[in-house]
């Protein structure tokens, strides 16, 4: 008899993930995050969390998940919910990857609940901790690719993601009874969509019974081509659709924009997708220009490449510790050689440094929104910004939608799952998860917070 349970607590429509798989005692939780609601949340940056009741808080107000045997009875206080030290269940939790609708509530599970990330993630992960001044704490456990971990009788196996963010992954999970795969946030027109590629011809051979799949682009609103979404969805395909843009086209254009400008060339990006930096900075031949960096932007690329990049200056009252040994080993670039000579320089800019840009006041410029903060146009920080620079009289050039850009498009996704042909396919990450209709396999619409056993590939209600 199969004893695999599967339970979806959030992410069937639309972001913030967390699911788990258990088997007997053993129980796998993925991912741990928060829905992404930027034009409503609580905790919008101004709203202080409260130390001793975060948790609480947190749970009360839907931003962390509501999961029995997670959470100490300490952090719990007065709230219904079974705690970590009540639960007989052997619990662990894997990270996909450290966007913040992925991983954003880690720091509330209980200390002793081993939590798993890639070793590049936990790298950035500690590298967060230091430019943002946040407190850890907890530890985490590494994994790998293709290097298999056991949660008791249940296996894990991350494979490779084409994703920004480093690290990322996705998880083949083997129980005694059933195989499932989960994608984590995947896409096929990055830097790196060979090697996706070729995790996905490994994969194909596994024998999936249900699989799991980011489906961001199903959503009319964050695709492109919306309104010829179920053609192209009923249409697997390797290739990028007319009209698309790949990640090496975004930086064919930045330089097409400015190999013959004599203004100053800034980029937004964001802290997380560190390949992204990489890419940027291997523009400096290409457009004969300086990348110069933020410090705490500086900070992150070094430990991730070993190259100490130039850096400019911020005028901010309180100046951390590692910025101040920074100043020592890095060549600091003022801003008068900038103003002086703006042709030579492409300068990184943080959406909270954004005022700095108005020591270039007088100079052309032009801006690029590389999926930097603020995320979503329909935010007011993404006002200001665009308020700030047309008060400097800049061309803003902003690309394709984040969730475009960051996940897979739709020919391609449906081309990943005709590949792995699983039995059942449950869509994620998407507000119109209807959409996908996959052309081999049957597509489940689970409940959230129900139990589902998987059994010879079928997702059957547990109380049926």
């Amino acid at each position: 008899m199969n004893k695999t349970i599967v339970r979806f607590y959030r992410g069937t429509h639309g972001m913030g993930i967390c699911i788990s798989v258990t088997y007997d005692k053993d129980r796998i939780i993925f991912d741990f995050g928060a829905p992404f609601t930027p034009l409503t949340q609580v905790y919008d940056g101004e709203v202080k969390p409260r130390k001793k009741n975060r948790v609480k808080d947190a749970i009360l107000l839907k931003k962390t998940p509501m999961i029995e045997g997670v959470f100490s009875k300490k952090d719990l206080q007065d709230l219904d919910l079974l705690s970590y030290e009540d639960s007989d269940l052997n619990t662990a939790v894997m990270i996909c990857h450290l966007h913040l609708d992925h991983m954003s509530e880690i720091d509330k599970i209980a200390p002793q609940i081993p939590v798993y990330i890639h070793s590049d993630g936990i790298k950035l992960q500690k590298l967060l901790y230091t430019v943002n001044k946040e407190k850890e704490y907890r530890n985490y456990t590494p994994f790998e690719y293709h290097v298999p971990f056991h949660v008791g009788q249940i296996k894990i196996t991350p494979y490779y993601s084409d994703h920004p963010c480093p690290g990322s992954s996705g998880f083949l999970i083997e129980t005694p009874d059933s195989r499932i795969y989960y994608s984590g946030d995947i896409r096929f027109h990055g830097t790196g969509n060979e090697r996706a590629f070729e995790e996905l011809d490994t994969l194909k051979e596994k024998d999936i019974d249900l699989l799991i799949v980011d489906a961001t682009t199903t959503s009319p609103s964050e695709f492109i081509h919306g309104d010829q979404m179920d053609e192209i969805l009923r249409n697997p395909s390797k290739d990028l659709i007319e009209g698309c843009i790949s990640e090496k086209d975004i930086y064919d254009e930045i330089c097409d924009s400015l190999i013959d400008f004599k203004g100053l060339g800034v980029f937004n990006q964001y802290e997380r997708d560190t390949s992204m930096m990489k890419q940027i900075y291997d523009l400096e031949n290409r457009l004969n220009r300086t990348v110069v960096f933020e410090p705490s932007m500086a900070y992150i690329f070094y430990h991730f490449t070993g190259i100490k990049t130039p850096i400019y200056w911020i005028d901010s009252i309180d100046i951390p510790e590692y910025q101040l040994k920074m100043k020592e080993e890095f060549e600091v670039v003022s801003v008068d050689e900038i103003r002086n000579h703006p042709e030579k320089y492409l300068l990184q800019n943080s959406y909270n440094n954004i005022l700095s840009l108005t020591d270039f006041d007088g100079i052309k410029g032009k801006y690029f929104h590389l999926f930097g903060e603020p995320l979503v146009k329909g935010q007011k920080q993404w006002k200001i910004m665009e308020n700030v620079l047309e008060k400097l009289n800049w061309q803003f050039t902003s690309f394709s939608n984040l969730y475009s850009f960051s996940h897979a498009y739709p020919n391609q996704l449906a081309y990943f799952i005709q590949q792995i042909d699983p039995k059942t396919v449950v869509a994620v990450h998407s507000k119109n998860p209807e959409r996908l209709n996959p052309v081999n396999s049957t597509q489940v619409f689970p409940e959230e917070n129900e139990d589902y056993l998987l059994s010879e590939g079928k997702l059957i209600k547990a109380d049926q």
